[in-house]
């Protein structure tokens, strides 16, 4: 058998620090992808009231002529750029500094 080394002494208060560091970024996650997601959904909304997904040539092409699959990567394309657009706010706003040295 051989004796594998520990993690070692753990720092006092180490354990809260992390926590509050994930608990942080977790925060600032939902900060930039919630207004995204509600984003989406508007957008997709108005996009798709003017526009039938039969007339796009990217569905007829790569979505095998299908209404739902156009919908649902619709979404997720919408998604993303919003939260590539929250998230360019969030940082201008906020800069890139370490998330626990920050106290709100």
């Amino acid at each position: 058998m051989s004796a594998t080394p520990g993690p070692g002494p753990i720092a006092p208060g180490g354990s809260e620090a992390r926590e509050r560091r994930l608990q942080r970024i977790a925060h600032i996650v939902m900060q930039v992808l919630w207004p995204a997601f509600l984003m989406a959904i508007i957008a997709e909304g108005i996009f798709f009231s003017m526009i039938d997904p039969r007339e796009l040539h990217v569905v007829t092409a790569y979505l095998q002529d299908s209404r739902v699959a156009a919908y649902t990567v619709s979404f997720f394309a919408f998604w993303a750029l919003f939260a590539c657009s929250s998230g360019v706010t969030y940082f201008l706003a906020h800069g890139i500094d370490d998330p626990t040295a920050r106290s709100d």
